[in-house]
């Protein structure tokens, strides 16, 4: 099934594009048009609204209320759909400093999530932030910063 964004202002890798529009089949663009209207099976109409390509969250600790490291898939999966409605359609969650125990829930949840993530945006990774890598950086995590 052949889908047409119509009306739009396309923001591409080289320029804006105003009155514009894309052509997508099966999740893929095809085509990007400009003053005619594309052969398509549906119309979305843009309104002169920005069409771009998804955002890509390498650095978040959450959102819509839930922490990545309130220790439950669900909490990771409700925060990613909060992102998504904003634009991110991938993501890496950020961990906080914390005791290794803390730190194993969230891999173990993070995986979980992985598998449950039904219409969400691609969570590409980890970006783990903490006390493990640099000693002479310590302290900048906030409350959760173990005494080193």
């Amino acid at each position: 099934m052949k889908t047409a964004i119509i009306n739009g202002r396309l923001i591409t890798p080289h320029r804006m594009m105003d009155q514009a529009g894309l052509v997508m089949e099966d999740g893929v663009i095809t085509e990007i048009v400009r003053g005619r209207r594309p052969e398509a099976d549906c119309y979305i109409d843009a309104k002169g609204a920005y069409v771009s390509p998804g955002f890509i969250d390498i650095h978040t600790h959450g959102g819509g209320g839930h922490d990545f490291m309130d220790g439950t898939s669900e909490a990771i999966v409700k925060a990613c759909h909060a992102h998504l409605a904003h634009g991110t359609t991938s993501i890496c969650p950020t961990t906080l400093t914390c005791t290794d125990e803390e730190l194993l829930t969230f891999f173990k949840c993070y995986r979980e999530a992985k598998k449950q993530m039904e219409n969400g945006p691609e969570l590409l990774g980890i970006h783990l932030e903490g006390p493990y890598f640099s000693l002479e950086q310590r302290g900048g995590g906030g409350p959760r910063t173990p005494n080193i």
